[in-house]
């Protein structure tokens, strides 16, 4: 209908431009629905993705912890029982093994009877094993004293080249000696005198767990230095170790995914004295060992049932 008082009628050209845009607002919608779905679905998938990392990370835990527990067990048998055990060497070096395809345990033990105990080993004794193990002269007489001052309670500095709080402060360092024992052998990093080049070579030899402060000279000399094999003194044989205090670390890997364990175990009755959830820096590598096969065996057996 035309004419005055009839109702306008839309143009053809409205309507398609009305149609256009319903369709480009639902257009729009979906766009951003399925932009929703899609983050939604990405997030349920890295959440599970995240929850079997996490359980990955646990199943490998309890290995490199039975694998550890293992270890001391052993120890203490063929320390008590003389029985003959796994025979994995003492001196940690890194023992390999094949769990199961893809999955691998790495682990060491170190007695540390035979290693240099910063808090009992008397210091002629400690300087004379710097000085073949490759410390320069200049630092071994300062390492030395600066050693006895950080655990000796008195605050008289050390003759040639002591240190007590004077001494750190002139270094510009904000801490002094504990005047006690050493709580870790991680400590020597606070001795003014230390470098991290000293550091690195000297840690594999260090300890604070043993208590007698004897040590093998010869043995840690070919282990850190072996040119210097032909200036060991001649009273330098072999010295028997108790054989008490180990320090057992493993590390299982699968799937670049990583989980280790390091303790002290105190084979005389005290167990283990620490007890650490953490991949160790210095398990690197390893060499396959006649042990392997029983380790593996015993746990994938998992424990004895009734």
């Amino acid at each position: 209908m035309t004419g005055p008082g009839a109702p306008d009628r839309p143009a053809a050209g409205d309507c398609n431009g009305e149609a256009g845009f319903v369709l480009l607002s639902v257009l729009a919608i979906f766009v951003v629905v399925g932009s929703v779905l899609a983050a939604a679905i990405l997030q349920v998938r890295s959440a599970s993705s995240l929850v079997q990392a996490r359980a990955d990370a646990v199943r490998l835990q309890g290995a490199a912890d039975g694998i550890a527990r293992l270890l001391a067990y052993d120890l203490g048998l063929r320390r008590t029982a003389r029985r003959t055990g796994f025979t994995l060497p003492e001196d940690g070096t890194v023992t390999a093994c094949l769990l199961a395809p893809g999955r691998t345990a790495r682990m060491s033990l170190q007695d540390q009877g035979t290693l240099i105990d910063l808090n009992t080993t008397p210091r002629p004794a400690m300087e004379e094993a710097f000085r073949l193990l490759g410390v320069a002269d200049r630092d071994v007489l300062a390492l030395g004293a600066e050693i006895v001052d950080y655990r000796d309670p008195d605050d008289a500095p050390e003759p040639n080249g002591g240190a007590e709080d004077p001494q750190y402060r002139a270094r510009g360092l904000p801490w002094g000696p504990r005047n006690g024992p050493f709580a870790s052998v991680d400590e020597i990093d606070r001795l003014p005198s230390m470098t991290p080049a000293i550091a690195a070579r000297l840690r594999p030899v260090l300890t604070i767990h043993n208590e007698g402060g004897r040590f093998d000279l010869a043995a840690l000399v070919r282990r850190v230095n072996p040119a210097a094999i032909r200036s060991l003194p001649g009273a330098a044989g072999p010295e028997p170790s108790p054989r008490q205090v180990f320090r057992i670390s493993v590390v299982v890997e699968e799937n670049r995914t990583r989980s280790g364990r390091t303790g002290i175990v105190n084979l005389g009755g005290a167990g283990f004295i620490v007890w650490q959830q953490t991949v160790a820096a210095d398990i690197l590598e390893g060499a396959p060992h006649p042990a392997c096969a029983a380790i593996a065996a015993a746990l994938s057996a998992g424990p004895a049932r009734p």
